[in-house]
């Protein structure tokens, strides 16, 4: 009976706390329940608000997908990983001799250039652009260059500045060259200033590397035909590319009328200097910031290297008919890249005979027009990047006229890009993207930066922020007029 009572007490006595832990345990998965139902909804709406999922980060996401190779693992061949689909959409083209996302981009506004040039011109065309139009079809007239050969070079080669030793007599005996005639620095001039191209000595103008508010001149040495490497060693491949060159030298000498003889012992010699010139040059990975900065007035250069006249040449480069009120004295300032080289090559060129500099310095000159003449003299330079660059065919003529107006009417070619491509409601975005990479650099700069001084900081600071962007439309704030 005790047992019955206790049983039956310990039921009654029970039966409470137990309807309160069924409600409490219901309550607790109740509530856990909405915290899950409230955390999953926070979660999809963070995921949402932190994911694109407008039509151009889609097709953005998916261009970038389309570049990778999924199947590839990434630990053991992360290229394939990342860059597989490109490679294999993407093969080089037989013109190129290396391809990446800029020259595909390059391509693409290439293309869209070539439509907008090759439009009829009309009267509401503006007087540049009807120009930019002429200049585009007239480079594309094949037949005319083909009428013409080499008349234009020839012509040039005529002048007392550009006459090329190895032609001798071919272009008559009143305009061969003379030693006694021969001036390098307005040779050098005036190369620079026709054909656009630097030897021996490089001379631009850019902003000054430590006030970028000031324009200012520089020297530095120019570039080679081949890589440094080709001339300094003597892998197989070396080899074979000086081999290439030389020939290269020789036949186009040869079409322009030289002696098979002549020819071939004087580009010899020419090649030899340029060796030469190759030991002097300063290598890539000495060419620091601050190695690069040297800074001169003209006179102090003059002093420092006197074999050569600088002011002369900077003065024999500037296009009075141009620039008629432009005056450069003594003391204006330059920067010297590379002073050791300018010392060097006064060295070698006082080491040369003149006949052996003056054929390779109007030689240079005559590359960097060869691919501009017939289909002959184009073939022959294809010949020789076959061997030197791996491109197997040349540029469409239609790519070479594009670019070549877009580097000569730049601002004229950008204003029709404009005009035509650009999304004026993207410009907002565009502004937003530029804003935001350049807070976020000022940020880095005051918050991780720990290797800058406080000085250095706030002079990298003011140059971020006076940075001046340009961003589509506000091209045509470069020109404003009809004319060029």
């Amino acid at each position: 009976m005790e047992m019955e009572i206790l049983s039956g007490r310990g039921t009654k006595q029970s039966a409470a706390p137990t309807t309160l832990m069924k409600a409490a345990l219901t309550a607790s998965v109740c509530l856990c329940l909405a915290l899950l139902i409230t955390v999953i909804a926070v979660s999809q709406k963070s995921s949402n608000e932190e994911f694109c999922l407008t039509p151009e980060c889609i097709e953005a996401a998916g261009s970038i997908l389309k570049k990778m190779d999924i199947t590839a693992q990434p630990c053991d061949d992360f290229y394939q990983y990342a860059c597989g689909g490109w490679l294999k959409e993407n093969p080089i083209p037989e013109d190129f001799s290396s391809y990446g996302i800029y020259p595909w981009l390059r391509q693409n506004v290439d293309l869209k250039l070539k439509e907008l040039l090759e439009q009829p011109t009309t009267e509401a065309d503006l007087e540049a652009v009807k120009k930019a139009k002429v200049l585009y079809r007239s480079c594309m007239n094949e037949t005319a260059l083909e009428l013409l050969d080499a008349k234009p070079l020839l012509k040039e080669l005529k002048k007392p500045e550009f006459r090329w030793p190895v032609l001798e007599n071919a272009l008559g005996f009143d305009v061969r060259w003379v030693a006694e005639k021969f001036n390098l620095l307005e040779t050098l001039a005036q190369i620079r200033t026709q054909h656009s191209k630097s030897v021996l000595i490089r001379l631009y103008v850019s902003p000054d590397d430590k006030n970028s508010q000031r324009y200012i001149i520089k020297f530095d040495q120019a570039s080679l035909v081949l890589s440094r490497e080709d001339y300094s060693t003597n892998t197989t491949e070396a080899q074979q590319n000086r081999e290439a060159l030389l020939r290269l030298m020789v036949d186009v000498s040869l079409m322009l009328g030289a002696d098979a003889k002549t020819a071939e012992a004087q580009m010899k010699s020419a090649l030899s200097f340029e060796m030469k010139l190759a030991k002097i040059m300063i290598p890539f990975e000495n060419r620091t910031s601050e190695n690069m900065y040297n800074k001169y007035s003209l006179s102090k250069l003059q002093r420092t290297i006197p074999e050569f006249n600088w002011l002369s040449f900077v003065r024999a480069t500037i296009d009075s008919k141009l620039y008629p009120d432009l005056s450069i004295s003594s003391s204006e300032s330059v920067i010297v890249r590379a002073p050791q080289y300018m010392k060097d090559l006064i060295k070698l060129l006082n080491a040369t005979d003149s006949r052996t500099v003056a054929n390779y310095v109007v030689w240079r000159s005559v590359l960097s027009r060869v691919t501009t003449l017939s289909r002959r003299f184009l073939y022959r330079y294809l010949d020789f990047a076959r061997v030197t660059t791996g491109t197997t065919s040349l540029t469409p003529r239609w790519d070479k006229c594009v670019n070549y107006v877009e580097g000569t009417l730049m601002y004229v070619t950008g204003r029709l890009f404009v005009d035509k491509h650009f999304q004026e409601d993207k410009k907002h975005m565009m502004e937003e993207l530029v804003e935001g990479i350049r807070w976020a650099f000022i940020d880095m700069l005051e918050k991780e930066n720990d290797w800058m001084d406080a000085e250095t900081k706030k002079k990298a600071v003011e140059k971020v922020t006076h940075i001046h962007k340009v961003l589509g439309s506000e091209i045509n704030i470069w020109w404003s007029n009809s004319s060029f």
